[in-house]
């Protein structure tokens, strides 16, 4: 990251290219000589994108979303926290994709968190690609080198609205033989949405800090952000679902008009 203020921000990657996201409303990107597309793609859907929420005033969290009956249920973790499994899983039980590894929050004039719709395509390791029955001779792979592919999802399967959120769950896990699934009712909850944000390091260089707070305390204060923990080196993905699918379905959504 170069020059950063609330109304520019350059950011560059070595071999694909360097940006400039300019008041929330214009990216001009320099691509490298040679640049891979798959990377140039993911420049401006990941960084590029959260920069250019953060000046819109909008939350970028690090998350994977689904649509339920009773609104948005989001999964947000670090890398290999288990986001994008969980997401292809549950749109194979027939959910519609939201978001994929970045959601866009925003609060309406109530003050009620809303997500957006993202972009049409998961990304997946061969492993869990392998674990869901995913083929993937005919994907393409996020790096040359990473046994990680890009998923296009069908339109069918995709959310077509902005939706309320209706939950949030934190993955990680811990040294524990059992799946913990437990909800934050302290200010831990507030700080897994500022660990979670996308760019969370340059939002106070930015002059967004103070806005960066707010936000994140209205989401906490509006939805559930609940915990959830697997153990270590395990991924029982079908008893995961069904817990997690236990937990949202008995949840309560508003009943609000879209924003």
């Amino acid at each position: 990251m170069r020059q950063v203020n609330s109304e520019e921000a350059r950011l560059g990657l070595p071999n694909v290219g360097k940006m400039l996201v300019r008041q929330g409303q214009e990216v001009l990107f320099d691509r490298y000589p040679g640049a891979d597309d798959t990377l140039v793609r993911l420049m401006l859907v990941g960084p590029a994108a959260a920069l250019v929420l953060h000046q819109r005033g909008v939350l970028p969290l690090h998350a994977s979303g689904i649509q339920t009956p009773a609104g948005a249920v989001l999964f947000m973790g670090n890398s290999g926290a288990g986001k994008s499994t969980l997401l292809n899983a549950f749109v194979r039980r027939g959910y519609r994709m939201v978001s994929e590894d970045l959601a866009a929050v925003h609060l309406d004039d109530q003050g009620h968190p809303w997500v957006s719709p993202g972009v049409q395509v998961t990304k997946l390791w061969a492993d869990s690609a392998a674990a869901l029955g995913q083929h993937t001779d005919s994907l393409s792979r996020v790096r040359p080198e990473l046994e990680k592919f890009i998923v296009p999802v069908p339109t069918s399967q995709l959310a077509q609205r902005q939706l309320p959120v209706l939950a949030v769950y934190a993955l990680s896990t811990h040294q524990k033989p059992d799946l913990l699934i437990e909800e934050r009712r302290d200010v831990r909850k507030f700080n897994a949405l500022l660990d979670h944000t996308w760019q969370k390091l340059v939002v106070k260089r930015m002059g967004l800090h103070a806005h960066h707070f707010k936000l994140a305390a209205s989401v906490a204060n509006k939805v559930p952000i609940v915990r959830v923990c697997r153990p270590e080196g395990q991924f029982a993905l079908d008893a995961m679902l069904d817990a997690l699918e236990a937990d949202f379905q008995q949840r309560q959504g508003p009943a609000l008009e879209s924003a």
